[in-house]
C-alpha cells in the first residue's frame, strides 16, 4: 500500500515539474487536488484494511476462527453466544445469588467473570458444532459447512412457509423460523442421520455388549410391575351432600387412629375393616402391570402407598380429599421382566449417545482450531 502512495507522489511531482514550464497554474491547482485526494483516499483504504487486520472493525462474516480449514464467522459465533447468555447468567445467579446481567461485561465473582465463560462457552460449542457438521459432510449427510449457506436455507424455508399460509395450506410448526430455532431444529436432525450413519461402522456395537447390558441391569431396569392386591380401611368425612364438614373429619380422625391402633396390637386387619367399614365391608383393589403401565390410574395414591408395602405390611395413615386411608398389602406377584427384544431398542440408543459423545469429544480435542484472538477479545456479549 505505501509502494503505491509513492508511486502516486512520483507521477504527481512529475507532472507538476512539467507543467511549471507551461505555466498554467490553474492546471497545476488540480492536479495538486486530485493528488492530494489520492493519497486521502488510500490512506483511508490504508486504515481501514489495517483496523480489520487488527479486529478494531469486523462485519457478520469477518473469519472468527478456522476449525480443520472451515470457517467460523462472526455471525454464527454471535448466534451461539445469545443462546448461551441466559444458561451463564442463570449460573452466576444460582452459584453466587446474584443478577449479573446488567453488569454482565464488568463483574466478577471467585475469578469467575460471567463474559468470559459465556465467550469461552460459546467458542467450545460452535468447534463442536463445526466438527460435527464437517464429519456429517463427509459421510454425505449435509452438503455444506458454511454458515452462510445455512441462512440461505433458512430464508428460503421461511419464503416456502410465507407461500403456503398465503395459499391456505397446512404448515407445520412456527409460520417463521427464527435464526436460533432453526439451526438448532436442522442441526439436530443432521445429528440424528449423523448418528444412523455412525452405527454402521465407527459406533458399531456388538449383539454381546447389548445382551450382557441387558442381563446386567435386568433386575434394576426391566422389572415389570408387580400385580399388587390391597385391603382398605376408608373413613370419610363428608355429610350427605357430599360437603366436607369439620366436626366430622375430627371424628374421623379419632376413628381411624383407633383403627391403626387396633391393627398395631395385633388385630386382623379384616376384623378392624368390618367393625369400621360395616356397610362396604373390606375394600379390596387389585393393581395388575397392566394398569400400573397404563396412562391414566385409578386410585394412585394407595398404588404409591402400596409400592413402598411388602406383603402383610400395613400403611401409616393416609388422608385423601374426602377421607382417612389405612391400607394393607395383601399379596405381590412377580410379572417378570421386559424381553430383551423390547429393551434392545432403548439399550442401543442409550450406547450410540454415550459413544458418540466420546467419538466427538476426541474429534473436537484433536481437531486444528486457528482463532483470531483481536478479533475475539472484541465481540460483545449482550
Amino acid at each position: 500500500m505505501l509502494w503505491v502512495i509513492r508511486i502516486i507522489l512520483q507521477e504527481g511531482l512529475v507532472m507538476m515539474e512539467n507543467n511549471a514550464g507551461i505555466s498554467k497554474k490553474p492546471v497545476v491547482k488540480v492536479h495538486v487536488i486530485l493528488l492530494v485526494a489520492g493519497i486521502l483516499v488510500l490512506s483511508a483504504v490504508l486504515a481501514i484494511l489495517v483496523a480489520y487486520q487488527a479486529g478494531l472493525i469486523y462485519g457478520d462474516f469477518s473469519e472468527l476462527a478456522r476449525v480443520n480449514g472451515e470457517p467460523v464467522y462472526v455471525k454464527e459465533y454471535k448466534m451461539k453466544l445469545l443462546s448461551n447468555t441466559t444458561e451463564v447468567i442463570n449460573y452466576f445467579s444460582q452459584s453466587y445469588a446474584v443478577e449479573t446481567k446488567e453488569n454482565f461485561r464488568t463483574d466478577s465473582y471467585s475469578g469467575e467473570a460471567p463474559v468470559e465463560m459465556a465467550r469461552k462457552k460459546a467458542l467450545d460449542d460452535i468447534v463442536e458444532v463445526k466438527v460435527q457438521q464437517i464429519l456429517a459432510k463427509e459421510k454425505g449427510i449435509i452438503e455444506s459447512t458454511d454458515y452462510r449457506e445455512f441462512l440461505k436455507e433458512l430464508e428460503n424455508e421461511n419464503r416456502q412457509r410465507k407461500d403456503a399460509l398465503k395459499s391456505n395450506k397446512v404448515v407445520y410448526g412456527p409460520d417463521n423460523y427464527g435464526e436460533i430455532e432453526y439451526f438448532n431444529y436442522s442441526f439436530d436432525n443432521m445429528v440424528s442421520k449423523l448418528k444412523e450413519k455412525l452405527k454402521e461402522n465407527e459406533l458399531s456395537i456388538p449383539e454381546e455388549k447389548l445382551e450382557s447390558m441387558y442381563n446386567l441391569l435386568k433386575d434394576t431396569r426391566f422389572k415389570l410391575p408387580d400385580d399388587i392386591k390391597i385391603q382398605v380401611i376408608s373413613i370419610g368425612f363428608t355429610d350427605e351432600k357430599g360437603i366436607i364438614n369439620d366436626d366430622l373429619k375430627s371424628k374421623a380422625r379419632v376413628k381411624i387412629e383407633e383403627a391403626k391402633k387396633r391393627i398395631d396390637n395385633g388385630e386382623p386387619f379384616e376384623e378392624v375393616a368390618l367393625d369400621y367399614n360395616p356397610k362396604s365391608g373390606v375394600l379390596e383393589y387389585v393393581f395388575t402391570k397392566e394398569k400400573q403401565m397404563a396412562k391414566d390410574i385409578s386410585h394412585p395414591e394407595l398404588l404409591d402407598e402400596a409400592l413402598k408395602l411388602k406383603p402383610g405390611q400395613v400403611s401409616e395413615i393416609i388422608e385423601r380429599s374426602t377421607d382417612f386411608v389405612l391400607i394393607l398389602c395383601k399379596e405381590k406377584k412377580s410379572t417378570g421382566y421386559l424381553p430383551y427384544k423390547d429393551a434392545r431398542k432403548q439399550l442401543l440408543d442409550e450406547l450410540i449417545e454415550k459413544d458418540y459423545q466420546e467419538y466427538i469429544d476426541k474429534l473436537v480435542e484433536q481437531a486444528d482450531v486457528k482463532i483470531n484472538e483481536k478479533l475475539y477479545r472484541r465481540i460483545n456479549v449482550n
